[in-house]
């Protein structure tokens, strides 16, 4: 498979790294996936405290000893890319191929990820919906061939902030 790592000025990676699992990956230079857009809310959303809603008071009576965050999900827009040396159909087949390896290495269990670009990363993050990109979502042009596709993640404990240790190249706790 010759998947092409094009050069993007002023692109960071994004690391994966499996439960379990002692060093993160650079889905860049393992896979060739370049994640275009996070999808990261940036407002995350409060549970509610508990409560209780007496009909004879004004109010409620809350209990909130600390803020609790609800999960959330969200989209990965990701591209891959290659020459197309060989023309369209095995350009094709060749993206094809790298985004199956790809699927393979994130479907099974969970795993944390950290944005270098974002300066961000969660753990107990998992796939929840793989999106296959369709016909349309292949391009050719000249000598270059990518395809685009998203998946959506949902992030399960929103609260832990987790950052890259470039030493131990492991994702950790901030």
């Amino acid at each position: 498979m010759a998947i092409y790592v094009p050069q993007i000025l002023g692109y960071e990676p994004f690391y994966i790294q499996k439960d379990g699992a002692s060093t993160a990956t650079n889905i860049l230079t393992t896979y060739g996936v370049i994640v275009k857009d996070s999808g990261y809310p940036m407002n995350r959303k409060a549970k509610q405290p508990y409560a209780n809603h007496w009909n004879d008071r004004d109010g409620d009576d809350e209990w909130n000893t600390r803020l609790y965050y609800e999960a959330f999900t969200c989209n990965l827009e990701c591209a891959i890319f290659t020459r197309n040396a060989n023309g369209d159909d095995a350009a094709r087949a060749e993206l094809e191929t790298a985004v199956r390896a790809f699927e393979n290495f994130i479907k099974q269990g969970e795993f944390s990820f950290f944005s270098a670009w974002h300066k961000f990363g969660f753990r107990h993050v998992r796939v929840e919906e793989f999106h296959a990109p369709s016909a349309n979502d292949f391009r050719v042009c000249e000598d270059m061939a990518r395809v685009i596709f998203t998946l959506t993640v949902k992030v399960n404990d929103p609260m832990t902030d987790m950052t890259y240790d470039s030493t131990d190249n492991a994702i950790v706790t901030l």
